[in-house]
């Protein structure tokens, strides 16, 4: 099995390297000098945290924080290890499951236009011949489906289907992979929390059809427009910002060694619906997360309800409404993962300083190369929670 995926991986990077990928070129996305402030972020601490993760194999990282009106960014590493081109701040990044938000917005809003209900059961909000293919629709609300307290199998923890996209990772997945991998049930519905990409799969599907124009429509209506956010995409780049995107590597076997996922990567996006493949710019995600927290997007009451906390019975895990809860419950935001990269997007109300971080590495099984993410991402969370 994992010969296959080397095989498939080895194919794709042999196909990139007969091309002629120009370097990314200045875009509006990045930041103009006069809104560049130090001061907003302890910018020593940061740099020393970066450099230090970067020395220590993590091929490329991008910070980019906001307080007010002020941006304060740090790169360090390569976008693109074959070129040894230094990392960019103005690159397109995945953001992984920090899609969710973006998902959890969108219902919030429709929630807000009386379109749904948060406690409506999904049910009624999906087409009949959906619904009755998942078991306990008429038991599971949308609040259970946001807060992952519907205890609904995540497919990316389906035995099955992780083996099966092991073994071809370049497959094509339709919506009956899903709700197949996702037909298990953990816990009856309410009684308890597990994490499930599965639940936001639903919501999109929810948007889809509530609003008739596909989620992907509701993103730029709810979110994109009214922040002006003209560096964020949802599954696929437009031709001209092909380029724009660092390249990725995974630690496919947990042994600590990288392999070129960029391609895979990417599919992996094109396939899944509502629990990843938005991409943006890190000014772009802190933008997001400063119109979020701001009123910006939802009314008062609405985001009030976002960010109830919601735990289950090991409370390990902290969830509100499209949210995770970091740092002691100081911070909230969303974090993502896959092979091929690792992301994270922070509000902080204490400091009122939203903040993100792209590595273009990932390590789904474990190893060296996930030890060092984790521990970077909790040196940062640590040292910006002030």
């Amino acid at each position: 099995m994992k010969r296959y995926l080397i095989i498939i991986l080895l194919a794709l990077v042999s196909g990139r390297c007969r091309e002629n990928r120009p370097d990314p070129a200045p875009v509006a996305e990045c930041l103009f000098s006069t809104e560049v402030s130090e001061d907003i972020v302890p910018a020593s601490a940061i740099k020393g945290i970066l450099d230090k993760y970067r020395a220590e194999g993590l091929p490329g990282i991008t910070f980019m924080a906001r307080k007010g009106n002020r941006y304060w960014e740090y790169n360090t590493g390569s976008y693109d290890l074959e070129k040894g081109a230094e990392m960019k701040g103005c690159l397109v990044w995945p953001a992984y499951s920090i899609s969710k938000m973006y998902t959890a917005t969108a219902i919030l809003k429709l929630v807000e236009e009386g379109k749904i209900m948060l406690d409506q059961k999904i049910q009624a909000c999906l087409p009949p011949a959906l619904s009755a293919r998942i078991p306990g629709a008429g038991k599971i609300t949308v609040r259970m489906l946001l807060n992952h307290s519907s205890g609904i199998e995540n497919f990316w923890q389906n035995p099955d289907f992780i083996a099966g996209y092991m073994e071809n990772p370049a497959r094509t997945y339709v919506l009956d992979d899903f709700l197949e991998a996702g037909s298990g049930r953990l816990f009856e519905p309410g009684t308890d929390i597990a994490y499930s990409n599965t639940n936001y799969l639903f919501l999109s599907l929810i948007i889809d059809n509530v609003t008739g124009e596909g989620h992907e429509k509701a993103f730029q209506k709810y979110i994109y427009s009214p922040l002006g956010l003209s560096g964020t995409f949802y599954k696929t780049l437009p031709a001209t910002r092909q380029n724009d995107t660092p390249r990725l590597y995974a630690d496919v076997e947990g042994a600590g060694e990288l392999m070129e996922y960029t391609e895979l990567s990417h599919l992996q996006f094109r396939n899944e619906s509502g629990s990843n493949s938005v991409m943006a710019t890190p000014r772009n995600f802190v933008d997001f997360m400063h119109g979020l927290s701001h009123g910006r997007l939802l009314n008062a009451a609405t985001f009030s309800e976002m960010k109830k906390e919601y735990t289950g019975k090991d409370q390990a895990d902290v969830y509100g409404l499209g949210l995770e809860y970091f740092e002691k419950n100081q911070m909230y935001g969303h974090s993502g993962s896959s092979f091929g990269g690792r992301t994270l997007l922070l509000y902080n109300p204490k400091t009122d300083t939203s903040f993100f971080v792209g590595v273009n590495a990932g390590a789904e099984l474990g190893g060296p190369v996930l030890e060092r993410i984790a521990g970077m991402m909790e040196e940062l969370i640590s040292r910006m929670a002030g």
